[in-house]
């Protein structure tokens, strides 16, 4: 499977149409870093679950860098990327900001359900601008990323728990380069692992006021891992019953399997695809505005934001999200750019950030 992947990777590389005399060559470089996070803020959804809790059900952070070559239509280039998706019951979150902060538990079960996902990676990638059209308004380009990885977290944990007693019923299934939920099966090596993602995105010139533009980020992604450690199994733990003649018994049960004493085994490693779609529409020569749409799993956000053009190719924008309730401001041009978002300039308090910046230069 990792010979075909790297022939993949490498074959897409060197098959390049010719270009043309009026091509030109340019370096550039990338970094996108977005978190969002319900139930708690940020910082306290990272560190302690201690400010005051709100209703919710999910939590992710994506984050790029790039620096690569381009010449044409045709761009290559290193990755390095970092990925955190969580999806939890509110339940769960209601039963974790109790625990966390000596709270009176109340008395019933608690829905304990977490669906994560998490990956480190290092690689390159390939992308190529397909032109279509009268004077080549539409543009299609397919962008193939090939990445190893050593650095990951793959686990579903789905069951109920009795108020702040050891009572419950658990369902695991849990991959892992570091065990950071039982902290004791932690592989003696590292796993490693081989991927490749694949990114379209689509952008039409339909006329010289309206641009329209639709993205699928990780269209495709998968990483194989070797000797990926494990916890699998269920975990019910009643503290007492009574038997035919009154006595009082426990009855603890755990049936789990793990990676204990190097009882590793291979894993497949997936990614939920990202959608993005926008209408950008020019005004006049100075302003213009843009209203996006974006779908993480199951959120989606949609944002209006408005810009002032000065200059030769220059822009200043700003614009407000719905959802995330996060303000832009940022400024544009054909080779710099430099954007910022979020919902509180606290950042104890905030619940959404991103920080996004560009550098192209040509030649």
């Amino acid at each position: 499977m990792k010979k075909k992947i790297l022939l993949l990777g490498f074959s897409t590389a060197l098959i390049s149409p010719l270009a043309s005399a009026d091509n030109q060559f340019q370096i550039f470089t990338h970094f996108d870093a977005e978190i969002y996070t319900e139930a708690q803020p940020v910082q306290a959804f990272v560190d302690d679950f201690d400010a005051p809790l709100k209703s919710g059900d999910s939590a992710f952070t994506y984050n790029i860098f790039e620096v690569g070559v381009g010449y044409g239509n045709f761009k290559v280039g290193l990755q390095s990327r970092y990925d955190y998706v969580l999806n939890f019951d509110p339940d769960t979150a209601k039963y974790t900001h109790t625990e966390k902060n000596d709270l009176e538990f109340e008395d019933r079960f608690y829905t304990y359900y977490l669906d994560a996902e998490q990956a480190t990676s290092n690689g390159v990638f390939v992308s190529y601008d397909f032109k279509f059209l009268d004077k080549n308004s539409l543009t299609i380009t397919p962008k193939l990323s090939v990445f190893s990885s050593t650095h990951f977290q793959d686990a579903t944990v789905n069951g109920e728990i009795y108020s702040d007693e050891v009572e419950g019923a658990v369902t695991v299934d849990y991959n892992f380069s570091k065990d950071i939920l039982f902290k004791k099966f932690t592989p003696d090596q590292k796993p490693e692992g081989l991927g490749y993602s694949l990114d379209i995105f689509a952008d039409w010139q339909v006329n010289d006021e309206l641009q329209l533009g639709f993205s699928v980020k990780d269209l495709l992604y998968k990483t194989d891992y070797d000797d990926s450690g494990f916890v699998k199994g269920q975990t019910t733990e009643v503290p007492f019953s009574e038997n035919d003649n009154g006595d009082i018994t426990t009855q603890p049960t755990v049936s789990l399997k793990t990676s204990a004493f190097g009882n590793t085994e291979s894993h497949d490693f997936e990614m939920e695809m990202r959608l993005q779609a926008f209408a950008d529409y020019r005004i006049n020569e100075r302003f213009s505005t843009q209203l996006t749409l974006k779908r993480y799993d199951k959120d989606t956000f949609s944002q209006l934001k408005g810009r002032i053009h000065f200059w030769d190719h220059w822009k200043v924008q700003a614009g407000y999200e719905t959802k995330s309730e996060a303000f832009l401001v940022g400024i544009e041009s054909e080779y710099f750019g430099l954007n910022l978002q979020t919902d509180s300039l606290d950042l104890d308090k905030a619940y959404y950030a991103n920080v996004n910046w560009y550098v192209n230069i040509k030649f």
